[in-house]
């Protein structure tokens, strides 16, 4: 796990947009960035600042635990000890871990099953996890079936014990967690309190696309950030549209980049595995950004509506009060178009309050 860290003064994120701030705003405040890597993706963080000061070792420190926390590519790490060194695991009920399971369990209420952390013994199968990164020469599909039997979240039993600690305990040999489709989300929300808890009351932050944005830009708008293009070969750069959070989150889900293709029959094997069948799920849906007011809801709620596909997910997404969806899919001609839920349109008028 690489964890770098640059700090750059007077500069925004590049998909934040600003006008100059007034000298007197200037006087006062001051534009700053660190920029990096964590989680295997980049790292970003914008805010502004009066006092100058070096955030650069807590921010590394608290990224540092929520990797020992959840990581399954840290060996040493809580998530990697449960799903192969032991059947029940002590941790702080404070903890990253426990934070984590907690808002999965939730949100895996919420969307019926569509979310389930525990698709990981899958999710390697398919050549995405933390083994090797190979596609599947030849599904069989008895092993998937077996596989499938451990993609049973209920199964983990959860109980306090001493104080402060939680004692998760799983009654399925075999079964693995895999926070992935929150733990950005979740890291991006620690990373945002953290700067609250020292003052800053104006930031952006964003891991790998998920992002958290509080306050204002200098020029006293709501931070700007952008939902990519789906289409193939495009440019990274390509947005589909422009955005503004006025305090919100955004995380988006799309299988246009991660993904294996076959080359003697075509076939493309997306990264989003379908926690009831077991399979790469292929539907008309090219990806999912989800608004909420924490990053890691926002990340999770992505990533399930991507497994339901277009109407199943626009009709929870119309359910849920806490959050708000823009969905990209391709109609039937092949064509791309967008579906979104009511109060999305708010969040394309740029440069209002």
């Amino acid at each position: 796990m690489r964890l770098l860290f640059i700090l750059l003064l007077s500069s925004l994120l590049g998909a934040c947009l600003s006008t100059n701030p007034t000298s007197e705003q200037e006087s006062k405040l001051k534009k700053e960035q660190f920029v990096g890597e964590t989680m295997g993706t980049t790292l970003s963080i914008a805010y502004l600042d009066s006092t100058g000061m070096d955030f650069s070792q807590q921010l590394s420190d608290l990224l540092i635990d929520i990797n020992n926390a959840v990581s399954t590519y840290i060996k040493t790490s809580e998530i990697s000890i449960l799903n192969h060194e032991k059947d029940s695991l002590y941790v702080a009920q404070d903890g990253h871990f426990a934070r984590n399971y907690a808002l999965a369990q939730q949100i895996y209420q919420q969307s019926d099953g569509w979310f389930n952390p525990t698709v990981m013994p899958l999710v390697n199968y398919w050549g995405f996890g933390y083994k090797e990164k190979k596609m599947v020469a030849q599904t069989n599909s008895s092993t998937i079936k077996n596989l499938l039997s451990l993609v049973q979240f209920d199964s983990i039993k959860v109980q306090k014990a001493a104080t402060n600690q939680l004692l998760f305990t799983k009654n399925i040999e075999g079964l693995e967690l895999d926070f992935s489709a929150i733990a950005k989300g979740d890291a991006v929300d620690q990373v945002g309190l953290l700067l609250e808890s020292l003052g800053i009351d104006n930031y952006f932050v964003e891991i790998g696309g998920e992002v958290r944005a509080r306050g204002t830009t200098i020029s006293g708008f709501p931070w700007r950030t952008g939902i990519r293009s789906p289409r193939e070969n495009s440019s990274t750069k390509e947005l589909q549209v422009a955005v503004q959070l006025d305090d919100l989150s955004l995380a988006t889900s799309g299988n246009y980049e991660n993904y294996y293709e076959d080359k003697n029959t075509g076939m493309k094997y997306a990264h989003t595995i379908n926690p009831k069948t077991g399979y790469p799920e292929k539907n008309q849906l090219l990806s999912a950004s989800v608004f909420a007011s924490n990053c890691a809801t926002a990340d999770a709620f992505a990533t399930a509506f991507m497994v339901m596909g277009l109407e199943k997910a626009f009709e929870l997404a119309n359910e849920l009060p806490e959050l708000e969806a823009y969905f990209i899919y391709s109609d039937t001609n092949g064509n791309l178009q967008v579906k979104y839920t009511s109060k999305v349109e708010d969040f394309m008028q740029l440069g209002k309050k």
